[in-house]
């Protein structure tokens, strides 16, 4: 048991000032205590030995008060970096949930050049999850949901960054890429989420995607940016779902029905 679970073990649940005044009484005893001890065994009558005694004393009573001040701030440091990651992730898939999505998107269009595009934006859905989770379970559809994230972390680039919106729907940025990397990127989550039946060792799970993609035009805000990608997805959702959809700087939706059979 480190000092500080000792500490918090007694005293935790005491105000910080009955804490800071059990501390300060503590550290006098104990120093209270050497110090006689010394006396008795050898003696304080010349400075030197006053010198080393109180040095002693001193380094003896704040190693445990040292300890528990470290320990208490590694901590509050460690619980500090748990709640960041908290505010910032998804519990369940790992990808930076839809408020860190929109922060970091944000931050990559603001630090853009005006004249050229920030990069690409998909916006994902599982096609027809409800009876995913019908069919088979709620367990079963939360790992079907934490393969997409584990699949779109595996795909995805280093500077990229994508997000789980809520529910069966993702999100991911491409930075700096143009449409054919975004539609290439696509088709291999496309083709990667067909194998999830397979990892899960389920036959008959049927599981599949539709994307929608928008290219950041250049000054273009990244609510027009997500608003452009939605539209492109609820085409893809119309279509028949399991495809990609994008649209050209005019938002004119293209379509490839070979998509399907990717």
């Amino acid at each position: 048991m480190t000092t500080y679970d000792f500490w918090m073990s007694k005293f935790g649940d005491y105000t910080p000032i009955k804490q800071i005044a059990i501390m300060v009484g503590m550290a006098v005893m104990a120093s209270d205590v050497l110090a006689v001890f010394f006396f008795l065994l050898i003696g304080l009558d010349r400075l030197v030995i006053v010198l080393a005694v109180t040095t002693f004393i001193v380094v003896i009573v704040s190693v445990p008060l040292g300890a528990f001040l470290v320990g208490l701030n590694f901590r509050l440091k460690k619980s500090a970096m748990q709640l960041d990651v908290a505010s910032r992730r998804d519990g369940l898939t790992g990808l930076y949930n839809r408020n860190e999505f929109y922060l970091q998107a944000q931050r990559q269009i603001t630090l853009c050049d005006p004249e050229r595009s920030a990069g690409a934006l998909l916006y994902i859905d599982a096609d027809h999850f409800k009876s995913i989770n019908d069919r088979h379970g709620h367990a079963v559809g939360d790992s079907v949901l934490q393969e997409i994230g584990g699949l779109i972390r595996s795909t995805i680039g280093d500077w990229d960054f994508a997000a789980r919106f809520g529910g069966e729907e993702f999100a991911i940025f491409l930075r700096d890429a143009d449409l054919e990397e975004a539609d290439r990127l696509s088709r291999r989550i496309l083709r990667g989420v067909r194998d999830i039946s397979k990892t899960l060792q389920i036959g008959d799970l049927d599981v599949t995607v539709s994307v929608g993609i928008s290219i950041h035009e250049p000054g273009q805000s990244l609510e027009a940016a997500l608003v452009a990608a939605d539209k492109c997805l609820y085409a893809a959702k119309s279509q028949g779902r399991n495809r990609i959809v994008h649209a050209d700087s005019n938002l004119t939706i293209l379509h490839d029905p070979q998509l399907r059979k990717v």
